[in-house]
C-alpha cells in the first residue's frame, strides 16, 4: 500500500509541477484569466494529498479500509465543486465555470490514478 501511496503522490507532484509551468506560460501570452483558473486547480493537489493521508492514517495498514475512506471523501469534497459549476452555469459565470471545471478536472484525473492503482 505504501508503494501505491507513494507513487499516487509522486504523480500529484509532477501534475502540480505541469499545471504551475502552465499558469506561468499563460501569464506570459497575457491570458491572466486562464491563469486564474489554473491556480485555483493548483490548490486541488494539496486538498488530494491530504484526502489521502486521512484514510491512510486511519486504516492502520489495511489497504480496504484506507481505499473505501479515500472513494468516500474522494466523493464528498469534489461535490462542493460540482455544486458549485452548476450555480455558475445557471448564473452564466464564465470565470467562475472555468474555475470549477479546472478543479474537477485535477480531481478527476488524481481519482483516475487512483483506481489505476488500488
Amino acid at each position: 500500500m505504501e508503494n501505491k501511496i507513494k507513487e499516487l503522490k509522486e504523480f500529484m507532484a509532477d501534475e502540480k509541477q505541469k499545471t504551475q509551468s502552465r499558469i506561468n506560460s499563460l501569464i506570459a501570452d497575457d491570458r491572466e484569466d486562464e491563469a486564474r483558473a489554473y491556480r485555483a486547480a493548483l490548490n486541488i493537489y494539496d486538498v488530494f494529498t491530504s484526502l489521502i493521508d486521512v484514510p491512510y492514517k486511519q486504516a492502520a495498514g489495511d489497504e480496504r479500509v484506507f481505499r473505501d475512506g479515500f472513494k468516500k471523501l474522494s466523493v464528498n469534497v469534489p461535490a462542493q465543486w460540482r455544486n458549485s459549476l452548476s450555480k455558475a452555469k445557471e448564473h452564466d459565470d464564465a470565470e467562475k465555470i472555468m474555475i470549477e471545471e479546472a478543479k474537477l478536472k485535477v480531481a478527476d484525473s488524481i481519482i483516475e490514478k487512483f483506481d489505476e492503482l488500488f
